[in-house]
């Protein structure tokens, strides 16, 4: 009887290649001849924004710029000024094997922010930023799920679990939204920071449509039309609603939502009594959805027969094999110590928080991730009476479970800084508090040789020049499967000899017996 092949077909996406760089940005920043002579930096705060990535033989080919903001006190009056500047980058991450046809993903991040006062019209900004590069191919596999009919046939399997991408896509919608002043904050003189932050609220997949409900986190940092010129702060949550199209999807799949806020216009506008009183705020909110279902098949990696020669074709496949997903929520604390600059807080005007990743690695079922949450805080001292900036860092672990994970897998963690509390606990003191989400993947890329193709030959197997038994000594790394194959045998055979109790765990130096048996026809 012919042997039957019983085909399937995985779509998978595979994973080419990985990179991470870091990017070193200098410039001296000057202040135009109309803009006010500087006395003090208090700060340089930065976000990286990535608007060009192209793929050429090799290379991922990524521009875009570090979006700054430093704030500064006027050399003239005691008051603050704001100077935006972007520094642009452009560079290649090298990998091996990338076509223009394949996905790059690029997550960039602000390592490191310094400045320098150079003198009263320039500031020397100094900072490192990374671009973690990495290459997928969407690919259409021809996989043997099985081979039935001939008898005597052997099939060794393994079981994948990989996630089948349904479709993605990315899509844009303009928020807007006016922020009003409540009636005891002062009149806008001038805005010195607009912070805009999208987060997911509730995601729904329905009939060839993600479903993301979000809201808008926005902040403004104004300097105050009143005696002291002060500073203010005003926030504002802003909901939205937004549609991507994805084709074939339904609400049977599972998917991945990455929200990012560009940079925000804005535009201070007069109230109905003429004052200066409404910010108009827009920015655009780019959403990237992903759709895909996790997937587990047996497929078949060797295969041989008893009676029969085979000519196997096979091809490695790599596969980005998910392990597993969590969420945590890290809540971070510190305080921040004003005591070093024999200062006392007289009010605190903002705190701001970034937190970076140091470092993560996988131990005995755990996943450890270590990070820095930086705090920026600007106050007013009492007696001193001038506005000054302090930066602490707090240091965070966090420590996820998972079961079957081991050290040779990789953790994709995508984390969000969802808010930040902070008190004055004492005249020197301002405990802070940052809750940050990490959204964990544990993935692995396994290589995997597998059958494509199995022809029946017509040479049978000649048994007639091997002993009628042989004592076989275990070698390192045999399998029943490598010494049932070699000797024509079966697995089952060598189990029921030798009476092996745990065939997954045969040891080097083991003795096997292998009987030959002949069919004998009458």
């Amino acid at each position: 009887m012919p042997i039957e092949l019983i085909k399937d077909l995985i779509k998978i996406d595979q994973t080419v290649g990985r990179d991470k760089k870091d990017v070193y940005l200098h410039k001296n920043i000057e202040m135009a001849s109309d803009e006010p002579k500087i006395f003090k930096v208090l700060n340089t705060e930065g976000d990286v924004v990535v608007d060009s990535v192209e793929l050429h033989k090799d290379k991922i080919k990524v521009s875009g710029y570090l979006n700054t903001r430093t704030l500064y006190m006027g050399e003239e009056e005691n008051r603050i000024y704001s100077k935006g500047y972007k520094l642009v980058f452009k560079e290649d991450i090298s990998i091996d094997g990338i076509k223009e046809d394949m996905k790059a993903e690029i997550i960039p991040n602000v390592e490191n922010i310094d400045y320098r006062l150079l003198d009263d019209k320039n500031i020397e900004v100094k900072s490192v930023i990374s671009l973690d590069g990495k290459i997928m191919k969407s690919n259409n596999i021809n996989i043997l799920k099985d081979i039935q009919g001939e008898k005597g046939i052997q099939v060794l399997k393994e079981k994948i679990r990989y996630n089948e991408v349904f479709g993605e896509n990315s899509s844009t919608t303009m928020i807007k939204d006016a922020f009003e002043l409540s009636e005891e904050l002062p009149d806008v003189i001038d805005i010195l920071r607009v912070d805009l932050k999208a987060y997911e609220r509730e995601i729904k997949i329905v009939e060839d449509k993600v479903i993301v409900a979000g809201e808008i986190k926005g902040s403004i940092m104004y300097l105050g039309d009143d005696e002291n010129n002060r500073i203010n702060h005003i926030t504002h949550e802003i909901p939205f609603t937004h549609f991507v199209d994805i084709s074939g999807i339904n609400n049977d799949m599972e998917y991945k939502v990455k929200l990012d806020s560009l940079e925000p216009y804005y535009e201070i506008k007069e109230d109905i009594n003429g004052r200066s009183r409404v910010v108009d705020v827009e920015s655009l909110i780019k959403i990237d959805a992903k759709v895909f279902e996790n997937k587990e098949k047996e497929i078949t990696i060797d295969t041989y027969s008893t009676d029969k020669r085979f000519d196997l074709s096979k091809e490695v496949i790599k596969i980005n094999e998910n392990i597993g997903a969590t969420i945590n929520q890290e809540n971070v604390r510190g305080v921040i110590d004003v005591s070093e600059d024999d200062e006392i807080i007289k009010e605190i005007y903002t705190v701001s928080v970034k937190p970076i990743i140091t470092d993560t690695r996988i131990i005995e079922s755990k996943a450890i991730i270590e990070g820095i949450a930086t705090a920026n805080m600007l106050y007013l001292g009492e007696e001193s009476g001038e506005i000054k900036s302090i930066r602490s860092d707090f240091p965070f672990k966090s420590y996820i479970d998972m079961e079957g994970i081991s050290e040779d897998m990789d953790a994709e963690i995508d984390m969000i800084l969802e808010d930040i509390e902070y008190e004055k606990v004492s005249s020197r003191e301002v405990e802070v508090e940052s809750k940050i989400k990490l959204n964990t993947s544990i993935n692995r890329i396994k290589s995997i040789d597998i059958v494509t193709e199995a022809i029946e030959l017509e040479e049978a197997v000649d048994e007639k020049k091997r002993p009628s038994i042989v004592i076989y000594t275990v070698k390192a790394n045999d399998t029943l499967w490598d010494i049932a194959k070699n000797y024509n045998t079966t697995i089952e055979e060598l189990i029921k000899i030798n009476e092996i109790m745990t065939p997954e765990n045969i040891m080097p130096g083991e003795k096997i017996f292998i009987i030959k048996t002949v069919d004998v026809t009458i």
